[in-house]
């Protein structure tokens, strides 16, 4: 008797789990096959995003039930291709049973294999959630529902920290690490970087090589980072800047099957840090990644040059990346560069070789801020340089075309004036009618002279103090 009603009780609660997952099935079919396919692929030949097999759909639950619910706006990465759209939420438009089968027909369906969701359990998210009234982004909800960590490509992962400042990456082989550690993961992550500031890292590994072929590598860094294979740079980007996809650099090379020596140098020069490296290969379409953090292939423009003319410097009154949005850039004959903030009443990046690419800004309709085109770009400060009653007052061009930023401060003016001479930027700072304490960062990229060594300068009336910036060798 005992055995009949094991039996039975198995035979009812398989009846029932196969009649939720026909449910969900249909309810999927329905509602969602339109933008994820019925194969669940992504419809339209991969436009929407796949479930089939994503990491999205498995893993925890709650992250799921909490997409479905408010939806999901702004891009995404799935499966190593980043997709910009809006899903709609189906909060309003299901209840919890209904939202629960097609979950659990999701999560188990394609070759996913992860556990049912409950009506109950879409019940509590629901009431938690129940204030929110936008959808989420995908930073949002990858804070509050990690997803699990794909196993890379590298093996025998090594990492190793560096303390100190230098103005672009160092020889290790004369430095001693001051940390090192076996990161089993095989995952590339500055999450555990022993410092904040002023530090260098190396990774070294094996890169397994599924097949001979060409192979493509993507890097993409905050600040300066380089990929050498089998003793061989691949590629490498220089300086400080942001992590935004506008210095990601790509590059080529041919790898036979098996493990490469694999190796990554990177230097933290100013404010955040990052690093994001992804390939692919023979049979890998889709970017795989070996760092936790991802990035975007560089977007490729026809580059239109904004150059000086004619012996004249040029203004660029632009979005420039790097600095706040009332910027103005100037480019000085023999390539030389700088961006003042009218926000911050100071110049806050100068660079070396060529101006700003304007197919950024011409070409995209106004979407992208341009970044400096040249080289050795230089972060002088990212904060307000005087009193916060001081005003920006426009600048003037002299006869050769050379500015001079206006500053009023109570009832005086700071005039601040820039032009190029023998390889470097000479700057002319001028007070109207008191004594003025300015700012004057000195990176270790440059030698200002003029300064001699401080900080900070008081300004006198009628005492113009020249200061002369010049890129070290």
């Amino acid at each position: 008797m005992t055995r009949f009603l094991l039996s039975s009780g198995f035979t009812i609660a398989f009846a029932a789990l196969n009649a939720s997952a026909q449910d969900g099935q249909q309810l999927f079919t329905l509602y969602c096959s339109a933008c994820h396919g019925v194969d669940g692929k992504g419809a339209t030949g991969g436009t929407f995003p796949p479930l089939s097999e994503s990491p999205w759909a498995s893993g925890d639950a709650d992250r799921a039930v909490k997409i479905a619910l408010k939806g999901l706006t702004g891009p995404v990465d799935v499966l190593g291709k980043t997709y910009n759209l809006e899903m709609p939420p189906q909060g309003a438009v299901l209840p919890d049973d209904q939202l629960a089968a097609i979950l659990t027909y999701v999560r188990s369906a394609w070759g996913n294999q992860a556990g049912p969701v409950t009506a109950d359990q879409v019940k509590t998210i629901r009431a938690t959630v129940s204030d929110r009234n936008a959808p989420w982004t995908a930073e949002e909800i990858l804070k509050l529902h990690p997803l699990p960590l794909e196993k890379t490509a590298l093996t025998n992962l090594l990492s190793q920290a560096y303390s100190g400042k230098w103005s672009s990456i160092p020889d290790f082989s004369q430095l001693k690490a001051e940390n090192i550690e076996e990161e089993h993961d095989g995952i590339i992550s500055l999450k555990k970087a022993p410092f904040e500031d002023n530090f260098a890292m190396v990774w070294q590994a094996d890169f397994e090589a599924p097949a001979d072929g060409e192979y493509t590598f993507l890097l993409d860094a905050d600040d300066a980072a380089s990929i050498i294979i089998d003793g061989k740079k691949i590629v490498e980007i220089k300086g400080a800047g942001p992590m935004n996809g506008s210095r990601a650099r790509q590059a080529k090379t041919t790898l036979t099957k098996g493990a490469r020596k694999f190796r990554v140098e990177f230097l933290e020069l100013s404010d955040n840090q990052g690093i994001a490296i992804g390939w692919q290969g023979p049979g890998v379409k889709n970017w795989k990644w070996l760092t936790d953090d991802t990035a975007k292939p560089a977007k490729t423009h026809t580059p239109i040059p904004i150059e000086p003319a004619n012996g004249r410097p040029v203004i660029y009154r632009n979005f420039i990346d790097g600095t706040t949005p009332r910027a103005i850039g100037v480019g000085f004959p023999g390539g030389l560069n700088l961006a003042y903030s009218a926000d911050n009443l100071a110049p806050e990046i100068l660079w070396t070789g060529k101006f700003i690419d304007g197919s950024y800004k011409w070409i995209e309709r106004g979407t992208d801020a341009s970044p400096p085109a040249g080289e050795n770009v230089v972060k002088l400060t990212t904060t307000r340089a005087l009193p916060t009653e001081a005003r920006f007052r426009g600048y003037k061009l002299d006869p050769a075309g050379n500015p001079t930023f206006s500053v009023q401060i109570g009832d005086q003016i700071l005039l601040d004036s820039w032009h190029a001479e023998s390889g470097a930027l000479v700057r002319k700072l001028s007070v109207s009618r008191s004594p003025l304490e300015i700012q004057i960062p000195q990176p270790p990229e440059l030698i200002v002279e003029g300064a001699s060594g401080k900080s900070s300068l008081q300004l006198t009336p009628g005492t113009p103090v020249t200061l002369t910036y010049r890129w070290k060798p």
